[in-house]
């Protein structure tokens, strides 16, 4: 026997709408896709201590690449961010946030710490890590692919610095699992859902 739409009436057609939405909503973190792995790193947090990708084993976290001295980009995807964290602490998600300094000469610990202060950030909960530049750019371009260009010249636009703006969301095996846009409102509340998924 055929099953023919059109003879379906409109009060069973609404609830298989119904059901078409729910399953919809019903995300999984299998459905979340493997972007690659982000590898290894070894850098320095804002406190001075040692943070490697081991570090982060086991949690979930979101990443992003800034500088302190950046007049653009960076202070709206620092602002994001502390947003976040705000309503991942409200909803008791359990998602640990990274900042990766592209100008690891200028932003030393001290400078991270002071940076972190004046956004508010409970760092408990959020990282900002400095040290070797070739580690930061191989960790941005291989490990996350994210382009990483320039190098820190004072007096030109972006002191002459080019980083990728998206939150980039990292299981606990460090398997990307998706890049979020700062500038839309949607994917930050997205970012939050899936990372409530792979926590």
């Amino acid at each position: 026997m055929s099953f023919n739409p059109l003879s379906l009436t409109r009060r069973q057609l609404t609830a298989l709408a119904g059901l078409a939405a729910l399953a919809g909503g019903c995300r999984r973190a299998s459905d979340l896709p493997q972007l690659g792995n982000v590898g290894s790193f070894e850098l320095t947090d804002q406190a001075g201590r040692p943070v490697t990708a081991g570090t982060l084993r086991g949690q979930v976290w979101a990443a992003a690449f800034f500088f302190t001295r950046c007049p653009t980009v960076c202070p709206r995807i620092t602002r994001r961010m502390r947003e976040l964290q705000q309503a991942a602490a409200q909803d008791g998600a359990k998602v640990q946030l990274v900042s990766f300094s592209v100008d690891p000469e200028h932003d030393t610990p001290s400078v991270l710490t002071a940076y972190a202060q004046q956004y508010g950030a409970d760092l408990s909960t959020w990282r900002f890590l400095t040290g070797d530049l070739e580690v930061v750019r191989k960790t941005s371009e291989q490990g996350f692919k994210l382009a990483l260009d320039g190098k820190p010249t004072p007096g030109a636009d972006h002191l002459g610095l080019f980083h990728g703006s998206h939150l980039v969301l990292v299981d606990g095996t460090g398997e990307i699992r998706g890049y979020y846009r700062t500038s839309e409102d949607a994917q930050m509340t997205q970012l939050l859902k899936d990372a409530a998924l792979l926590g």
